[in-house]
């Protein structure tokens, strides 16, 4: 069963991502952190129920990715806006087996204490126009 997870807002740099969104619901974000593998950052809201907002952007101190950045972030212009809805899953890989291809493989990440996977498409792009949910799994604490 799928659930939603949280929501992600992409700027073309962190800062008009978070400002977006600050400036949109009236809250100011807590600090992130980075995403390592994708060459990424965030900062984060928590919502109702465990859901959460996440304002990302590709990281300008990160080196480059050897793979396409999540969420299509390579290609992102324009304005900070709401791009993403993740999904959660009990598991990656039968739920990856019942969908049409195109909703990437999973790569498994840690920041900290943190622990999950996520499936990512070789070219970071989603199916349906990048309107698909991204899918995630929690495997941590």
């Amino acid at each position: 069963m799928l659930s939603l997870d949280h929501l992600a807002v992409a700027g073309e740099d962190l800062a008009a991502a978070r400002a977006h969104a600050e400036t949109a619901l009236d809250v100011i974000l807590q600090p992130g952190g980075r995403h390592d593998v994708f060459g990424t950052h965030n900062r984060l809201l928590g919502l109702a129920d465990g859901l959460y907002l996440e304002a990302i952007a590709a990281d300008p101190d990160a080196p480059a990715p050897d793979r396409a950045r999540w969420f299509d972030l390579d290609r992102f212009s324009g304005p900070a806006r709401l791009t993403n809805w993740i999904c959660r899953c009990d598991d990656l890989d039968a739920a990856l087996a019942r969908l049409p291809d195109g909703f990437g493989r999973p790569v498994d990440l840690q920041r900290g204490d943190l622990r999950w996977r996520m499936s990512v498409p070789e070219e970071g792009r989603l199916p349906f126009d990048n309107l698909a949910p991204a899918l995630i799994q929690w495997t941590g604490g």
